[in-house]
C-alpha cells in the first residue's frame, strides 16, 4: 500500500472494533484484542493518507531555514542583524512587529530549530517557566517561549513574564500586527528587541507562489484515490504549466503583501477548478477575492494612519492624492460617517475662515451618507474631499483657540468686567452690573470699549500669527502654474 507521499505505508490501519470489543462484559475478548488496539490513539493524532491533504498549502510549504526564507533582507540578509543574531546563537527576546502573513510565526520556527532550543506553545505559565529552568540546568538549552499575537494579553498577564525574562530563564519571542508601543508593558518592551517586518511585495510573493506550484506537483498531491496519484505522475509537469505566470502576478498584487492570503487563494483556485478544467484563470482569482484584503484594520494603526494620510493629503491641497487615500479606506470597509465626520472637523480646521462654504459642504456630505449610504455615498465623499482639498486654507480660528484653551488652563479665572455683565435686577445695577456699556447699533462707527478682562488687556489671540500671506502665496502659484 502507498501512502500519501507515495512511498510504501508502514502504519497498520486504524483496526474497527466488532460488537464483542464493544462488550464491556466480554473480558477475553478485550485481552484477545489488546495488542491489536494497543495503537489506538485519540482521532486527532491518527495518521491516515488524508491527514496532509487538509494541512493548509501555506503550512506545507513553510520555509525551514533562512536561506528558503523571503523578503525581510534588512533583517535576515547577508550582514542582517537579526541573521547575526541567529548564526551567532546570540538570541535576545524578541518582539516582530509586522503585517499578518509576513513571516513572524516562520522566523520564530527557524530561531528555535538554528538555535537547537526547545520551543514552549504557551498554556500554564507557572508550568512552563518551571520546566524551562529545569531544562537549562540538566542540559543547558534555551527555552524559547513564543506568544502568538501578544497583544492580546492584558499587561498585568504580560508582567508575569517579566521576572524570567529579566533573569533569562527564558527568551521570550512575541509576534504582533499592532504597535507595540501602545499594546505592549514598556517594562517588558524595554527588555526586548523590536524587529519590525515590512509588507512584502509584489516580486516576493510572485516567488513564494512560484516556489508553491513547484511544490504541489512535485509532491503528486490528489485528494482522489492511490490510483489516481500513481497516473497523474506524467502529468503534472503539465498541469504545472497550466497556471499562467500572468494569473500568479495577479493573485501576487491583490494579496496586498500577505502570502498566507496568497497562499490559501491559490490553494482554494486550485480545489474549486473542476476536473475537466485544469486551468486557473484569472477570473477564478478574482472570484476568491471577492472581499478585500488590504491591509486597513478599523481598529488598529493602519486606520489611523490612513485618515491621517487622507488629513495631510487635503491640507496640503493634493486633491489627487486625497481621492486615492480615500477609496483605500472605502473599499477597505471603513464607515462612511467616519470619514464624514473627519471632513466636517477639517472643514473648521483647516479650512475655517478661508472659505465659510467648507462647513455647509461637509455637514450636507455627512447628511447624504446617512440618506443614502454605501455605495452611492461614495461619491459624495468624493465631491466633499476634492473641494476642501483644492480650497483655501486657514487655520486662524484653530490658532487662536488653542491660545485661548492654553491661557483659560493655565493662567487665573478672572473676573467679568462690570460693565460686560447682564443686569435683570435693581440690586445688580446697584452693584454696577452693565454700568457704562456702549450699545453698539447706537453708534454709527467703531465703538472703543474693552471687551476683555483688564488682566488681559493687551492679550491678542486672534491672528497673533499674522495674516493669511500663505493662502495667498499659494494662491499666487497657482496662477503662475
Amino acid at each position: 500500500m502507498l501512502d500519501y507521499w507515495g512511498k510504501p505505508s508502514t502504519e497498520v490501519a486504524s483496526p474497527i472494533l466488532s460488537k464483542e470489543t464493544s462488550n464491556a462484559h466480554s473480558k477475553e475478548t478485550t485481552i484477545s484484542r489488546s495488542k491489536e488496539t494497543s495503537d489506538i490513539r485519540p482521532i486527532k493524532q491518527i495518521k491516515t493518507r488524508h491527514t496532509k491533504v487538509n494541512i493548509p498549502l501555506a503550512a506545507k510549504v513553510r520555509p525551514k531555514n533562512l536561506d528558503t526564507f523571503v523578503g525581510q533582507k534588512d533583517l535576515i540578509g547577508e550582514n542582517g542583524m537579526l541573521r547575526n543574531l541567529i548564526l551567532h546563537d546570540r538570541i535576545p527576546s524578541i518582539i516582530f512587529w509586522g503585517p499578518s502573513g509576513t513571516g513572524k510565526t516562520t522566523l520564530a520556527r527557524i530561531i528555535t530549530k538554528m538555535t537547537q532550543s526547545i520551543c514552549k506553545e504557551f498554556s500554564g505559565i507557572t508550568h512552563a517557566f518551571d520546566e524551562a529552568k529545569n531544562e537549562q540546568k540538566l542540559t543547558g538549552r534555551r527555552t524559547i517561549i513564543f506568544l502568538d499575537e501578544i497583544h492580546r494579553f492584558n499587561k498585568p498577564q504580560q508582567d508575569l513574564f517579566l521576572p524570567y525574562v529579566e533573569s533569562g530563564d527564558v527568551t521570550l519571542i512575541g509576534a504582533t500586527t499592532e504597535n507595540p508601543s501602545f499594546k505592549i508593558n514598556s517594562a517588558l518592551l524595554s527588555r526586548c528587541k523590536v524587529f519590525a517586518l515590512k509588507k512584502l511585495s509584489p516580486d516576493e510573493i510572485h516567488y513564494i507562489l512560484q516556489r508553491a506550484i513547484q511544490d504541489i506537483f512535485q509532491r503528486k498531491e490528489s485528494v482522489e484515490s492511490e490510483e489516481a496519484i500513481v497516473q497523474s505522475t506524467s502529468q503534472s509537469s503539465k498541469e504545472h504549466n497550466e497556471v499562467d505566470d500572468d494569473v500568479l502576478r495577479l493573485l501576487a498584487v491583490m494579496s496586498d503583501g500577505d502570502a498566507r492570503v496568497a497562499l490559501n487563494s491559490l490553494e482554494i483556485a486550485l480545489n474549486a477548478s473542476c476536473q475537466e478544467r485544469r486551468h486557473i484563470t484569472k477570473e477564478d482569482i478574482k472570484i476568491v477575492f471577492q472581499k478585500s484584503h488590504l491591509l486597513y484594520d478599523k481598529d488598529g494603526e493602519e486606520h489611523y494612519n490612513t485618515i491621517s494620510a487622507l488629513h495631510k493629503s487635503m491640507r496640503g491641497s493634493d486633491a489627487n492624492a486625497s481621492l486615492y487615500w480615500l477609496g483605500r479606506m472605502l473599499i477597505a470597509g471603513e464607515d462612511p460617517l467616519y470619514i464624514a465626520r473627519r471632513l466636517i472637523v477639517f472643514a473648521s480646521e483647516d479650512v475655517g475662515l478661508a472659505d465659510n462654504n467648507a462647513l455647509p459642504l461637509a455637514t450636507a456630505t455627512y447628511q447624504a451618507c446617512q440618506f443614502i449610504g454605501m455605495p452611492e455615498c461614495e461619491i459624495n465623499l468624493a465631491h466633499c474631499v476634492t473641494y476642501l482639498a483644492e480650497t483655501q486654507k486657514s487655520v486662524r480660528t484653530y490658532k487662536a483657540y488653542g491660545l485661548v484653551k492654553q491661557t483659560v488652563q493655565n493662567e487665573y479665572t478672572y473676573p467679568v468686567p462690570l460693565h460686560l455683565r447682564n443686569a435683570p435686577t435693581k440690586l445688580m445695577k446697584d452693584f454696577g452690573y452693565g454700568f457704562d456699556y456702549k450699545y453698539n447699533p447706537d453708534y454709527e462707527g467703531p465703538v472703543n470699549q474693552e471687551y476683555l478682562p483688564k488682566e488681559l488687556k493687551c492679550k491678542v489671540f486672534l491672528d497673533v500669527y499674522g495674516p493669511t500671506k500663505r493662502d495667498e502665496s499659494i494662491e499666487k502659484v497657482k496662477q503662475i502654474e
